[in-house]
């Protein structure tokens, strides 16, 4: 899965499920400016069903994001490594 396709799958799972508005959206602003309700557990582990459900992939947001500190992008970057890390391992085998 390509960056560009994984970004339109976060941005639009944080827009559609969270009530954050397009126009409010940033990739750089930490979850719980973006959405206040990102400061309750429950809505990081809902964000993390939702993308592995859509991406098809297991990843782990809960032990590698904060709300308060990282942003949409990061969450793209740590999808985009566990991607990468497993086109590493096919290459290997």
């Amino acid at each position: 899965m390509n960056h560009e396709k994984v970004s339109e799958v976060v941005q639009s799972i944080l827009i559609e499920h969270f009530n954050i508005l397009e126009g409010s959206f940033s990739w750089e602003q930490p979850l719980d400016k973006l959405q206040a309700d990102f400061k309750i557990l429950d809505y990081l582990i809902f964000l993390e069903r939702l993308l592995q459900s859509k991406l098809k992939k297991e990843f782990s947001l809960l032990e590698n994001i904060s709300t308060a500190i990282h942003s949409p992008s990061d969450i793209v970057h740590l999808i985009m490594k566990v991607f990468e890390n497993e086109l590493d391992e096919t290459v290997f085998d």
